[in-house]
């Protein structure tokens, strides 16, 4: 997935939840919901996630210098972990405080004057939320499109698999903004049909459980990137090319560290035959650095140190 395929899903995410917050603010203010509260707040907070990633984006790809000689790449990741930070707070207190609040005193929804004709409070909440369902939908379509696709490979199992949080931010937080609508929907006609105001707040309360337990996944996901998580693909394939390398006696190590969504970095330790020159050597590494790079492009750096398989390496990696 190219840099500009995720900064397009962003930036289609930051529209969708912008107008979506827009008109579902004018609901809650109108008639008092708590659940539309929530759910105002959840897509406020999405947009800012959005302009958070985009600038975490923009400072990703600043060309290295002399003191991050390897780039700015985990930049991206940093400001991830800040959006799982938003999103906990912003979103999921924000959304448990407002639920416990109308759980306490309950209210109904105040009914909405429209160009002089009343209407009841739920009506537009449900025309809205009904709306918002089919757009972050499309918003939820567009990214789980733009994923690597695999056959045979779960949906979770391609999220894991990412490494670009501009996708599975994304898919995180449409995939919950999903869960919400659904539970503010279905108990705003509860609390119509029972006369129980109380459910509006239940409501409040369990969008903000549904936004803390995604704002706990995407900061799980995103420490694993941020540590340095291996890519076991190109793993596989540095060490089935490595094999066919004139040579080549052993690999004692192959280790992978994706620093990025297009950086990648690949240290190897192999073993040569004690009789080719120094020269086979060097044109040994430059074919494999050369075959590597032409089929996984976010390859930035390979590191091949020679070394004997009797010197002490470390034990494989488990």
């Amino acid at each position: 997935m190219s840099a500009g395929g995720s900064t397009k899903v962003v930036f289609i995410a930051l529209g969708v939840n912008f107008g979506i917050a827009c008109v579902k603010g004018m609901a809650a203010l109108l008639t008092g919901s708590a659940a539309m509260l929530a759910e105002t707040v959840h897509s406020f907070v999405d947009c800012g996630n959005q302009i958070l990633l985009l600038v975490g984006m923009k400072r990703s790809v600043a060309p290295a210098t002399k003191e991050h000689p390897l780039g700015y790449h985990r930049e991206l990741y940093f400001w991830t972990m800040v959006v799982a930070g938003a999103l906990f707070v912003g979103g999921g207190v924000a959304s448990l405080y407002e639920g416990w609040e109308k759980v306490m005193h309950p209210a109904e929804m105040q009914p909405v004057n429209l160009l002089g004709h009343v209407f009841p409070g739920w009506w537009m909440n449900v025309a809205i939320l009904a709306i918002s369902g089919s757009m972050e939908g499309y918003g939820f379509v567009a990214a789980v499109k733009s994923l690597p696709r695999s056959e045979g490979v779960s949906l979770w199992r391609m999220i894991r698999r990412s490494a670009d949080p501009g996708l599975f931010v994304v898919l995180f937080e449409d995939g919950a903004a999903l869960v919400s609508l659904v539970i503010a929907l279905v108990f705003t006609v509860l609390s119509v049909v029972t006369g129980l105001h109380v459910l509006d707040g239940i409501a409040s309360l369990l969008i903000g459980v549904v936004l803390v337990v995604v704002a706990a996944l995407l900061t799980n996901e995103t420490r694993s990137l941020l540590v340095g998580e291996s890519n076991p693909e190109i793993d596989a394939f540095v060490r089935a090319e490595a094999r066919k390398l004139p040579g080549v006696v052993g690999i004692n190590e192959v280790v992978t560290e994706t620093r990025g969504p297009e950086s990648i970095i690949v240290l190897l330790s192999l073993d040569w035959d004690d009789a080719i020159s120094a020269g086979d050597v060097e044109r040994g590494v430059s074919m494999l650095e050369k075959i590597t790079r032409t089929r996984y492009p976010a390859v930035l750096r390979m590191y091949v140190e020679a070394q004997d398989k009797r010197d002490g390496i470390p034990a494989p990696l488990t």
